[in-house]
């Protein structure tokens, strides 16, 4: 496994390399999600690459950048053991040198409502890093989780307009055995609020289970998965989109196979998204 920590040395290391490549953008903190995602790129291609990067652009005015957990030496741990062939380890002074004050700013609503409403100028950072790292990476395909679904149609977005030559892949959640959605959040859990969070995803799943016994009116799946929810959890939202174009879904039968409902629960401080497919072919 070779790991740059310039971009100098990263250019210079993929020189060398052959074959299609696989690009896995996180931002450490690795857990099984992340893990995920690599195998999934070793199956597709002949060598796989990671980043490790911290993005300050997608922390707005209220969020704690230096509380995000930083584990590098854990992650590159776990990446040796899954052979990974690159690795770049960012630092802000060479990503964003002095002077540096270009943004990739999506317009529409697909970037406004939501996570984009709640967190001005966050998806600006996202598209900004993510794209100066396909630039670097030249990256075959590119791999990103359901978890951030709204991130993913944001970036579908971006691939779309900038033509980039990249295949974006979004692969399944991966969830812990009692159903919660892996993240590098939930270390922030305590015991309690650990134990409550898995009614998060129950609330989902039953909301499915009301859609395939006949159930299709949108507000009332949503309506009731916020009950579900209420006393323990803040809920932020909950909304069912169209996962190819974020799209309000307002009728299940016009959306097949496509409409996911999503939400923001906020439990003890700790801030959980999740979403899932209601109407699955």
């Amino acid at each position: 496994m070779k790991i740059y920590r310039t971009q100098a040395a990263l250019a210079q290391g993929l020189a060398e390399s052959r074959g299609s490549l696989g690009f896995v953008p996180t931002m450490g903190a690795l857990h099984d999600g992340h893990l995920s995602l690599v195998r999934r790129a070793q199956e597709e291609n002949d060598a796989v690459a990671v980043s490790i990067f911290v993005n300050p652009l997608q922390f707005g005015a209220r969020e704690d950048l230096s509380k995000y957990p930083r584990t590098e030496e854990a992650d590159l741990e776990k990446l040796e053991g899954l052979s990974v062939d690159h690795v770049f380890v960012g630092e802000v002074g060479d990503l964003y040198p002095e002077g540096f004050c270009t943004a990739v700013v999506i317009q529409g609503e697909v970037t406004q409502v939501l996570e984009g409403e709640r967190r001005p100028g966050h998806f600006d950072g996202v598209c900004t890093v993510v794209a100066k790292l396909f630039h670097l990476f030249q990256p075959d395909r590119a791999y990103f989780g359901w978890k951030d679904f709204q991130q993913v149609c944001v970036l579908r977005r971006m691939v779309q307009d900038l033509g980039f030559p990249v295949e974006l892949h979004a692969c399944p959640i991966e969830r812990e055995a009692d159903g919660l959605a892996m993240s590098s959040r939930n270390r922030f859990l305590s015991g309690a609020d650990r134990g409550l969070a898995a009614r998060i995803h129950e609330a989902l799943s039953q909301a499915r289970k009301s859609v395939r016994h006949g159930q299709a009116d949108v507000a009332r799946l949503c309506a009731s998965v916020k009950e579900r929810l209420a006393g323990d959890f803040e809920v932020e939202y909950v909304e069912v989109r169209d996962e190819l174009d974020f799209g309000r879904v307002e009728s299940l039968d016009s959306h097949p196979g496509r409409a996911r409902m999503l939400l923001v629960a906020k439990i003890g401080g700790v801030r959980l998204l999740d979403n899932l497919l209601l109407n699955p072919r």
